[in-house]
Formats: C-alpha cells, sequence, structure tokens
C-alpha cells in the first residue's frame, strides 16, 4: 500500500460533514495531513444476556464471541480500491451487477464460505442474488483468489479485537466490561499506538456502516469510560487524539467508495472468528487466511501478530494457534 500524502481539499462529499462537526477534531482534515481510513465491521453480537436458568451461562442464540475488524488504507487509496472491488464484482456475478440493489451484490465473508459449500455439494447458493452466478467451484475460486489480490496488492493495516463473553463470565460480574467497549478500546488503543511509532504525523478515522446501539454507545460516554479503564495501567498511554473521537458511520444506500471497502472488514471479521472457534487458522481458501496474515499489525515487541494486529479479551481468553 502505497504512503502518500493525500489532500482533503479533493477529498468527496463524504467527508465533508466531518470538517468543524466534531469537537476539537476539525484540523483532522485541513489541507495536507496524511490520513488513514480504518473500516470496520463485526461478526458476532455484543450482547452479555444470560440465561435465566444459569446466570452463568450465555443465553441460548447469543454468540460466544464477539468479534471487531478494522482495515486501515490510506484515503488517498479509496477510490482506487472501491473501483477495483467494483470491477470484481462486475467480473465474476456480471457487467449488470450494477443494475442490482447493492445488497444483493454484497460480499461478506459468510456468503464466501456459503458459496463455496454450495459449488461443492453441487448447488449454488441463491442469496445474495449475485452469488446465485457462481454455479462451479471453479468460478467461487476465481472470485476469491480476486479478492485475495486485493489483500495482497494494498495491503491494509489490519486489527481485529476478539472478545470472548464465555470467558468473561466465568471472570465474574466484577471483571465484566461490555464488549463492544472492549472491542473499541482495545482497537483505539492500537490504532493509537501505530500512528505514533510507526506513522508520525497521521491520523485517523474509523468508518462502519449504520449501527444505532453503537451510536447510542459513544453519546453515553460509555465508551470513553472503558477505553480509560483498559487504559490507565498501560506502560505506554496512546495518545487518542491521533484518532477520531467516535466512527463516521455510513449509509450503505447512499455511500458508494466506503460501502464497497467495509466489505474486505467484513471478510476479515468473519475469518478471524472461524480462527477463535477452530482453535487454529482456517485452511479453506475462502477464508483468504493466507492474504489477510501479512497484512495484520504485529507486536511492537514481539514481532508476532497475537497481541498485535490480532488481540484477545479477557487475558484468560483462549488463543488460537496461528
Amino acid at each position: 500500500m502505497a504512503l502518500c500524502q493525500i489532500a482533503v481539499v479533493n477529498a468527496p462529499r463524504l467527508l465533508a460533514p466531518l470538517v468543524g462537526s466534531v469537537t476539537g477534531k476539525a484540523l483532522l482534515w485541513r489541507k495536507g495531513l496524511r490520513v488513514i481510513v480504518f473500516y470496520a465491521d463485526e461478526c458476532g453480537d455484543h450482547s452479555m444476556a444470560t440465561a435465566p436458568e444459569s446466570p452463568g451461562a450465555l443465553k441460548s442464540g447469543v454468540s460466544p464471541y464477539f468479534v471487531f475488524a478494522t482495515v486501515g488504507i490510506r484515503d488517498s487509496s479509496r477510490s482506487t480500491l472501491a473501483n477495483e472491488l467494483v470491477e470484481v464484482k462486475a467480473k465474476h456475478f456480471g457487467e449488470d451487477v450494477l443494475d442490482l440493489a447493492w445488497g444483493d451484490s454484497e460480499i461478506k465473508g459468510r456468503y464466501l464460505y456459503r458459496a463455496s459449500r454450495s459449488v461443492a455439494n453441487g448447488k449454488i447458493l441463491s442469496k445474495p442474488a449475485a452469488f446465485g452466478r457462481l454455479d462451479s467451484p471453479e468460478k467461487v475460486s476465481a472470485l476469491v483468489h480476486d479478492l485475495g489480490l486485493i489483500f495482497s496488492k494494498y495491503r491494509p493495516l489490519i486489527f481485529a479485537v476478539t472478545v470472548d463473553k464465555v470467558e468473561i463470565l466465568k471472570q465474574g460480574q466484577d471483571h465484566q466490561r461490555s464488549p463492544l467497549g472492549v472491542a473499541y478500546a482495545y482497537i483505539h488503543q492500537r490504532i493509537a499506538l501505530g500512528l505514533e511509532r510507526l506513522y508520525a504525523g497521521d491520523s485517523a478515522i474509523i468508518v462502519a456502516d449504520q449501527q444505532a446501539d453503537h451510536e447510542r454507545f459513544f453519546r453515553s460516554g460509555e465508551m470513553n469510560r472503558v477505553r480509560d479503564d483498559l487504559s490507565q495501567h498501560l506502560y505506554v498511554r496512546p495518545n487518542f487524539d491521533l484518532v477520531l473521537d467516535k466512527p463516521l458511520w455510513v449509509d450503505t444506500d447512499l455511500s458508494s467508495w466506503d460501502r464497497e471497502i467495509i466489505q474486505l472488514a467484513d471478510i476479515v471479521a468473519y475469518t478471524a472468528t472461524e480462527t477463535m472457534k477452530r482453535g487454529s487458522a482456517p485452511d479453506e481458501l475462502c477464508f483468504l487466511w493466507k492474504q489477510i496474515l501479512p497484512c495484520f499489525a504485529i507486536h511492537w515487541s514481539s514481532g508476532e501478530v497475537i497481541g498485535g494486529g490480532l488481540s484477545y479479551y479477557p487475558k484468560k481468553a483462549r488463543t488460537p494457534r496461528i
């Protein structure tokens, strides 16, 4: 990924509402400042609802893990990357893909997995509609290959946090924190430290699709409370001013570039979840592990992915073999 300087004066309309609208961060967008945009998505829910008959266990239907992933690229790469993703869709779903509702061609990690399983059994994945055109293992593999090339060519900076909710319950009420707050806190910590140490002079913003519960969480001030609580014992306190106070939530029905790039974060979140479930990295090509792994940030001291780009909470949580 080319790390070149951007001129915000040429930024598209998506970023325009940010200028002057977020307290203390208007200068983030002044002309010439380098910005890394971290696209975010999640896998699993962040509920801690427990079973009525067993308060020490999660309620039926509540996911055991909450995974939050971010894929960071230079703002100057947004148009090129988004357009390449659209080209990939046109190549594999058909030139008329732009005539479909965007959701009918949206690429998600679970769709890639289900499509791969379907064609292996002589079937097709009928929904979303565009995936119904992948009617052979060769066609699914070709799409996966081109998506892998995008990760390999653009080399986004990736962070993913896995919150083990079962392990949190084991530690008792005194140790419980909101999985959503933990995930955002860890992401903010790592982005801020990464900018300070590796990309001096850069700033960052998190972009995600609309999440009403996330917005309420930020407005309540709870995210800052959890972040401060988790950061107070760090050897080096991150400079959180380098990261915009809260994410920019975009409407995928109205967005263009950004809704395409968010798909990469979904793939990462899904693959990280599967890695946690299995206890090791998945072998199937549809998970794109081979292409994603080199993009994870590494731990500053150990040089390992775990503790850097891949983080797990709480500390006693089982970590998979990478």
